[in-house]
This record gives C-alpha cells, sequence and structure tokens, in this order.
C-alpha cells in the first residue's frame, strides 16, 4: 500500500496532487471496471473525512486513492447495462433519486436556512433531509421563493433551439450548502446538448459533473440512475419537438473519484477489478431485463413495504405503482 500523499506512478513521474484519468468504453460496466482498474493503477494516496480510527487516534484505514476523471460512455444502453459491482439497492434508488418519492422528507428550504443561519441544523439528529437531487433540480429553492423546474426549462430550451448550448441545470444552492457540515450534493451540474445524424434524427448527450464519487460503492449506480433519466428526457422531448430523439452518449465529470481505504483494507479490490475487466463483453454485467426482474423490480416491492418506515405520501406510492406496472408490461426496461 502506498503511503499518503504519494501517487501510484514510477519516481520520475511522481507528482504532488491527483493525476486525471480518462475512460472511453461502449458501455456502463467496460467503463467501470476500467476507471477502477485506472484508479488502482495511478490513484493518488490522500486521507479522507471518513477514515476511521482506533481509541489512541491511530488511523484503521489506508488512505483512499483518489483521481480527477473524464468518463465517456458511447452508449449507455448497451447490454449488459447494470454492472456486476453495484452495490445499493438499485430500484430503490432510481425511484428516489429519478421519482423523487422521499422528496417529502426534505427540510423546507427556507426553514432549512433559518436553521443554518442559528446553528441549529444538525444533520445526526435531524429526522429530515437538507436535499434530494430530484428535489434540487425539479424544485429548485430560488432566493425569492419560488420553485424552478429545471428540468423542463431545459427541455423548453432543446426543443425550442436542438443546438443550443444553454441547457444546463444545477444542485448546489449557496445560502444552504455552504453552510451545510455534512455532506453536500457530490452530482453539481448536468448539461444536456443534442446532435442530428444523417437521418435527421436527433441524439439526447448527457454531461454530468460531480465534486465527488465513490467508485467502487456509487459511481455505477449514480450513472444507471442519470442515464435512467436521459432516456425518460430523451422520450419526453421527442413528444414535445414531433420527431425523433433518442439517447446519445454520456459523460461522466468528477474532481474527486475515489476508492476508500476501508474498502482497499476489508478486500481483494485489485483481484475483483481484474476479473471483471477480463471477462467477456457480453458477461461484465446484467442485461436491463436481468436487472428489471432480479434487482429493480424486488427492490420496489421492498420500497412499498416500508411505508411505516417513511410516511409516503398517495403520490409517491402511486407512482412506484405505476412504474412497475409499467415494467411489468415490458412497457420500458431500467
Amino acid at each position: 500500500m502506498k503511503t499518503p500523499g504519494k501517487s501510484n506512478v514510477d519516481d520520475h513521474d511522481e507528482m504532488v496532487g491527483t493525476p486525471v484519468i480518462f475512460v472511453s468504453e461502449k458501455s456502463i460496466p467496460s467503463a467501470i471496471y476500467a476507471a477502477m482498474r485506472q484508479v488502482l493503477a495511478r490513484g493518488y494516496a490522500i486521507r479522507t473525512q471518513y477514515d476511521r480510527k482506533d481509541p489512541e487516534g491511530n488511523y484503521i484505514d489506508p488512505p483512499s486513492l483518489d483521481v480527477s476523471s473524464a468518463i465517456q460512455i458511447i452508449n449507455p444502453y448497451a447490454q449488459p447495462r447494470f454492472p456486476k459491482s453495484s452495490c445499493v439497492e438499485i430500484g430503490k434508488y432510481i425511484a428516489e433519486t429519478c421519482w423523487g418519492v422521499k422528496d417529502h422528507l426534505v427540510l423546507d428550504q427556507e426553514e432549512l436556512m433559518e436553521k443554518l443561519a442559528k446553528g441549529e441544523f444538525d444533520e445526526r439528529t435531524e429526522t429530515h433531509w437538507p436535499y434530494t437531487y430530484h428535489q434540487r433540480l425539479f424544485a429548485y429553492p430560488a432566493s425569492n421563493g419560488k420553485r424552478i423546474n429545471q428540468v423542463q426549462k431545459m427541455l423548453e430550451r432543446l426543443a425550442e433551439e436542438p443546438i443550443t448550448r444553454r441547457a444546463t441545470a444545477i444542485t448546489f444552492v449557496p445560502e444552504i450548502d455552504q453552510f451545510i457540515k455534512g455532506d453536500l450534493p457530490c452530482l453539481q451540474r448536468i448539461s444536456l446538448r443534442c446532435t442530428e445524424d444523417e437521418t435527421g434524427r436527433l441524439h439526447l448527450h448527457m454531461n454530468t459533473h460531480w465534486r465527488s464519487r465513490d467508485l467502487f460503492n456509487a459511481a455505477a449506480d449514480n450513472i444507471i440512475a442519470m442515464t435512467f433519466w436521459q432516456r425518460e428526457w430523451a422520450a419526453e422531448l421527442s413528444q414535445m419537438m414531433g420527431r425523433d430523439v433518442v439517447v446519445g452518449q454520456y459523460k461522466d465529470f468528477a474532481d474527486s473519484l475515489h476508492i476508500y481505504g476501508q474498502v482497499l483494507r476489508s478486500m481483494d479490490v485489485e483481484k475483483m477489478v481484474g476479473k471483471w475487466n477480463a471477462l467477456p463483453e457480453e458477461e461484465k454485467g446484467y442485461t436491463s431485463e436481468d436487472a428489471r426482474d432480479l434487482l429493480v423490480m424486488p427492490d420496489l416491492e421492498k420500497l412499498l413495504a416500508e411505508d411505516p418506515q417513511w410516511h409516503f405520501p398517495q403520490e409517491s406510492k402511486d407512482k412506484i405503482v405505476s412504474e412497475m406496472e409499467r415494467m411489468r408490461r415490458g412497457e420500458y426496461l431500467p
């Protein structure tokens, strides 16, 4: 294991600071595994605020390995689509992120600002959340007290002028996020752009920008959810314009893409990543159909059963049920 502050490169190439990696692959699983391989090979060893310590204050975990990254996925719906490294309950994550079924847990933003100003907001004891990605994108809290549906505005710009470079949305709210002591939104910005092929069909491309990404435990699921949005928005834009719009490329930019020291300490990550990278393309993950049946649908059924914990409003429960019905009919796959 490297020592903190050392980049995993030859001595004559040693630098102080995180390197930049570039990954370009056809599918999501191939891109995730290729990024893992580069982080293991080139990652800068650096401490994090999450490293555990023993009672004497000595670090238990080794430092994380960290890079800045640009990841290009040529076809985010190439099969198999779901990496084997997926760690969260992906169906629940899609429901929370893409459908906003837990937005009712977000604290009123004006009340949150007041609590932060008075030093009264403590994430360790607070039962409400400061944000969700869905809330920040579909109901961004403007300083005048209004809520802005940034997604609608992005699509309207594209529908009016498909070549625009102005279809962009942010999650960061300075009046809130500059004063939160815990986790800030990792997703910072989304940018959409269209190109036209020789048949006149539009391709909707998506760029996402992140301040921090846990590559081993979260990045794959983040990308699944983001590209789920990408397809839904392509379909919505197609209806708005009355012309064919399909999913284009997905590009993912991160200030900090890392593998935590706790993960490196608890498992043989290099062996796992080497195994995944060596698999034939068709065996690198789950197809959308398999993931729907094995992962997404069971997760959504569990989520509905957790109503006593989350106290879902009726509209959230109706949304989960309607999307499950769409999946059962084969109307679309995750």
